[in-house]
């Protein structure tokens, strides 16, 4: 288990809220395009209300420091029911990767795999006292777009289960590529970090705020985002 999930959980109550229009949004949803099973199509692209207003404010700030620049969504708000589904697709891919026989009633068969797919994807535990991150509305995965919405390259794919995932993958590399890369990568993380988020360790993509990441990485006592549903 995570070291984050040792920190206790004191929900503020915050509302999930819908992300307004002004911030963009990967269209469609990626996971809905894998049979991700979300209930409320209504309300895929959801946040908690204090992580929503940093998130406008980061998208603003960014702009005004990089005018052909501006935030885009690729995840926001996971039911528990689509992190599970994405953390088994995680894991066949993984198992068909290395020429292992995959078996979904049966997940403590490889527990190398499992290992390596917690690197990427939190485990999908219903113990509410350490809900995946995404499950708490309070962690968003996001890059930037330019002014024509393409993506600018970062290096690497959003949800690319290897080491060059890691935020600072291409900081002691040469090349001008790389340190094109490692640019943008620094600009998203000073963008998300001055209004309060925090970076997951092994993803440049990942920023919660609220929930035990960010209360761990900040060495806070409690974190104030548990496990978010829609009523």
């Amino acid at each position: 288990m995570k070291s984050w999930y040792q920190i206790p959980i004191v929900d503020n109550n915050e509302k999930l809220i819908s992300i307004p229009s002004e911030i963009h949004f990967i269209d469609p949803h990626p996971y809905l395009s894998l049979g991700a099973p979300y209930k409320s199509r209504r309300m895929i692209w959801s946040l908690r209300e204090g992580v929503v207003s940093r998130l406008v404010r980061a998208n603003n700030y960014l702009q005004t420091i990089h005018k052909n620049y501006s935030l885009i969504l690729y995840d926001s708000w996971r039911p528990i029911e689509v992190q599970s589904y994405m953390f088994f697709l995680a894991y066949e891919s993984e198992c068909n990767r290395k020429g292992l026989e995959f078996k979904s009633n049966d997940m403590n068969l490889y527990p190398e795999i499992i290992k390596e797919v917690e690197k990427f994807w939190a485990y999908p535990s219903f113990d509410d006292k350490c809900p995946p991150p995404h499950s708490t509305g309070g962690a968003i995965d996001l890059t930037i777009a330019d002014n024509n919405g393409k993506l600018i390259d970062m290096g690497c794919e959003i949800d690319n289960m290897d080491s060059s995932a890691s935020p600072e993958f291409y900081k002691s590399r040469n090349s001008k590529e790389s340190k094109i890369f490692d640019e943008r990568r620094n600009l998203l993380k000073k963008v998300m970090l001055k209004f309060e988020f925090v970076q997951h360790p092994n993803e440049w993509w990942h920023f919660s705020y609220g929930d035990q990441l960010w209360a761990w990485t900040n060495q806070n006592k409690k974190a104030i985002y548990g496990k978010a549903v829609i009523n």
